[in-house]
């Protein structure tokens, strides 16, 4: 049987499903953020996520 669902715009293996609750005030500032960038959600918490782990591992060496 053939995937469902919506297919991705760009070509990624995004297999992992993540959910999180935000506060009022986080998600507004999310919002804002991904009008002024014209991004997607799910795109900047991507790149956030992968920013704050790059920086993390940078203090750890």
């Amino acid at each position: 049987m053939a995937k469902m669902g919506r297919p991705l715009k760009e070509k990624t293996n995004l297999s992992h499903d993540v959910k999180v609750r935000l506060s009022d005030e986080t998600f507004a500032l999310l919002c804002a953020y991904c009008e002024r960038a014209g991004k997607e959600k799910a795109s900047v918490i991507r790149e956030a996520i992968q920013k704050y782990l790059e920086a993390e591992n940078e203090t750890a060496e």
